[in-house]
């Protein structure tokens, strides 16, 4: 197959990707190509069995671990691979979020879809407090004091919008 993109060289690189409609479109570009559109085409084998077995022994001396809520333990989790609620999170937060963080290439957010019928963003003012909440308390955690400052000042807005009186109907 040659490359979609130089229509030159071999393809070595195949993905898929899938846009907002679920519509799948494969492409297949060469290694020069790759790295000019700044697609990574380097596998360290080392590296992945290394991050592999760490993960693995952290989740192996967790088993111990149980939720004071539910009382899943996290051996339990392993086997069923389903979460009992979400206390669990937490109980089981120091192994859980390295495992996250793997799994979703360094970030532990979520960046994907929604599920059809929600609407973008946060379900409530409670839930978006809840939310930059704790990405201030992250960007403090990290140092990041100009952009902690700047959740602050929206977390102040959303409060003093929430004080403020409703406009009177038809108004």
């Amino acid at each position: 197959m040659v490359c979609q993109n130089c229509g030159q060289n071999p393809a070595t690189l195949h993905y898929t990707e899938i846009d907002d409609d679920q519509e799948r479109t494969e492409v297949h570009v060469c290694e020069e190509c790759a790295v000019a559109q700044g697609l990574s085409t380097e596998v360290s084998l080392p590296a992945m069995l290394s991050s592999l077995g760490q993960a693995v022994q952290a989740a192996a001396g967790a088993d111990d671990l149980t939720c004071p809520s539910c009382g899943l333990t996290f051996k339990e989790f392993r086997r069923k691979g389903r979460l009992g609620c979400p206390k669990d999170y937490d109980a089981f937060a120091a192994v859980l979020k390295p495992l996250l963080q793997k799994m979703h290439g360094g970030g532990s957010e979520h960046r994907g879809r929604l599920p059809r019928g929600l609407a973008a963003g946060p379900h409530s003012t409670a839930d978006r407090l809840l939310l930059l909440r704790r990405m201030q308390r992250e960007a403090v955690d990290a140092e990041r004091y100009e952009e902690a400052a700047r959740l602050r000042d929206e977390i102040q807005g959303i409060e003093g919008a929430s004080d403020r009186p409703a406009p009177p109907a038809g108004a």
